[in-house]
This record gives C-alpha cells, structure tokens and sequence, in this order.
C-alpha cells in the first residue's frame, strides 16, 4: 500500500508543480501536523487520479480549476468517508473511471487516518468548548439545563464511556423499563407506571444503554443521567434524588434481570459539604453514593463535570499527542458555534452572545 501510494505521488509531482505555479493549487503553506501531512496527501493522490480520468478539468479556466481543486480539498477535510459519492455526484465521473477511485480509496489507508484524527480532533473541540460553557461565570448563568446543555450532551454520548447509545431521552422511568425489556427481549407486561418510594413519577434526563464487553452477549450496562443546571450545587436534596430514582429500579420486581448493571448518575458544576463527604467513603470508588451488587447490579454515582472533563482529556490525551493536536478555548468555542448554534441562543461567554441576532434569524428561518 506504502509503495502504491508513493508511486502515484512520485508520478503526479510534475502535474502538482504545474498547479502551483498557475496559482490554483489550494494549498499554500506547508503540512505541519500528522493530519495535515495524510489530508495532503490524499488530496494530491485523488486530484492527479481525477486529472487523468477528466481531460475537461485541464482544459478549464484558471477559476473553474481553481474552483474544483479547492472542493476537493473540502471534502478531505470535511467529509473524506463520503469523498467517493461527492466527486461522482459533483463530477459526473464516468463510471469506470468511479471504480478505479474505489479501488483506489480501498487500497490507501489515509481516509482512516483522517477519519480517526478528525474525530479525536472533534471531540477535543467539544470538550474544551464544553468546558468554558460550565465555567465561564456569564457561560454557566445564561446556559439553560434542559434545551441547551441536554440537547449537546445527548450528541456527545462517549463522554460518559466508549459505545453508549441514547435510549430514553427526558422520559418518565416507565419509559426506562420499556426500553431496557426491549433490549433483553423481557417477556413482561407494563401495565402499571413505575414509581418512586414516595409514590411520584420520576421524568430522567438521559438513559445511556451499551453492551458490555467481554461478557454475554445479551448481557447490557444502563446509564441513567440526571444532569443539574451548572449553577445547581449538588447536595442533600440532589443526591437523594438520584438514589430515589434507583431506588425505584430495587423495588420494583420487573427490573429484575441477571444480564443488565444499572449506573444511575447526578452531575453538575459543584458539590456542597455534604456530597463530598458521600462520594469519599471508605471501600468505595469516588464518586459512588450506593451500591447494591447481585439482581439488579446497581451503582448510584455523583460527579462534577471537571471530573468527567479530566477523565475524557486523559483518554484523549495520548492519540493527541501522536497527532500534535493542539485544541484551544477559541477552537473549542467556534467549534460549538458551528456545529450546535441551534442549542446556543442567548448563552454569553465573555461578554458576548455566543450566537448573533443575525445568526438567530437564519436559525429560524
């Protein structure tokens, strides 16, 4: 594969040389990371490949060769999963000429590393993003806990554990049970709501369901989230509230199954006196405010969010390092301004609404 690549880019070089001196190459400085040195070179490999299948691109003006090449670029650094379907779309590539680029992209390995290196890059814009939206003291003020901050997280799901999947989304713990009897394929009828120790009806943020490795097949891990505005402190009255609504999975005998661990988890900016002392015990991971092992397996847990930051940057940190990506607040900022705007109206970072009047009107539009 090295050797086939190395042979299409030593080939191409002259054509590439031809692209930079009419000034329609669209790059102009050098790749300086491990991402930008595999986009480059996927970008000169497919051009001098489109090159000799459309004779028509040659024959362009400057500005309409310009143009193609610069959209090619775009798709590698945007959407390089999705490079083959543009370019015969965009292109309109003969079809044989299709299937050599198939071949092609199968036999180089730089669309993966691509796709790995921009998903680790993303996530590192999310979470440095994220990170300035709980803290910063206007950010964590104006973020609203159920329209804004819920609808991120439920797209950012692996902050919590690798292959955690939304199912159930601000919906009652009769919902839950549903969905975890769906899982499990439970021969149960749910006729009766499930309810609290105090007889009330308990509405969750978030249930997160995976399989669990290395284990039955059919074996499945629940995260049920409760997250607090960044404002809220957790205490007496939060923690008690996470524990009442695993409390209703024990007592209740249709939750019962050996093949499911059910995490409950409350999870704001702070914690009082009181929640530290509770998630600093003896024999207990930090963190932990109950544990019951056995039918159900259930651990009820508190977190700050700077502790679910951490844990996700020391994950991140050593393939970052490999990649010398380098993520600041303003990457991290204009990352969520790109890619959430819709969830952001009216949050202030610095002083400043992080979406614009103008912005909002084309939201609703």
């Amino acid at each position: 594969k090295e050797y086939f690549t190395e042979r299409i880019l030593q080939e191409g070089q002259e054509l590439i040389r031809k692209w930079k001196s009419e000034d329609v190459y669209p790059y102009k400085d050098d790749a300086q990371t491990p991402i930008e040195v595999a986009e480059r070179q996927m970008f000169d490999i497919v051009a001098v490949k489109l090159h000799e299948s459309l004779p028509s691109h040659e024959a362009a003006d400057k500005k309409g060769k310009a143009f193609h090449l610069r959209m090619l670029r775009q798709v590698i650094e945007s959407s390089p999963e999705d490079l083959q379907n543009i370019i015969a779309e965009v292109l309109n590539l003969p079809s044989k000429s299709r299937e050599q680029l198939s071949e092609l992209l199968k036999d180089i390995s730089l669309t993966g590393i691509i796709n790995a290196s921009k998903l680790v890059s993303d996530r590192l814009k999310f979470i440095t993003g994220l990170e300035y939206l709980l803290f910063d003291e206007a950010g964590k003020k104006s973020l609203k806990e159920r329209s804004q901050l819920h609808r991120m997280i439920a797209e950012n799901t692996w902050i919590f554990g690798p292959e955690f999947t939304v199912s159930v989304d601000d919906q009652s713990l009769t919902e839950v049970l549903r969905k975890h009897r769906i899982k499990l394929g439970l021969d149960i009828i749910i006729d009766e709501p499930v309810k609290r120790i105090d007889g009330t009806v308990g509405i969750v943020d978030l249930m997160l369901s995976r399989s669990i490795p290395c284990n039955r097949e059919d074996e499945i891990e629940h995260l049920v989230i409760e997250l607090k505005a960044p404002k809220v402190k957790i205490g007496e009255s939060e923690c008690s509230q996470i524990k009442s609504y695993a409390f209703a999975v024990i007592n209740d005998p249709r939750f019962t199954s050996l093949n499911a661990r059910w995490n409950f988890l409350i999870i704001s900016n702070e914690m009082d006196e009181y929640a530290k002392m509770e998630t600093n015990q003896e024999n207990r991971k930090q963190g932990v405010i109950f544990r019951k092992s056995g039918s159900p397996d259930l651990t009820v847990w508190a977190k700050t969010w700077s502790q679910v930051i951490k844990e996700n940057k020391y994950r991140l940190e050593f393939v970052r390092d490999k990649l010398n990506c380098d993520v600041d607040k303003k990457d991290g900022i204009q990352y969520l301004r790109k890619v959430y705007s819709q969830f952001l109206k009216g949050v202030v970072i610095d002083g400043e609404c992080l979406i614009s009047s103008d912005e909002t009107a084309n939201l609703i539009k």
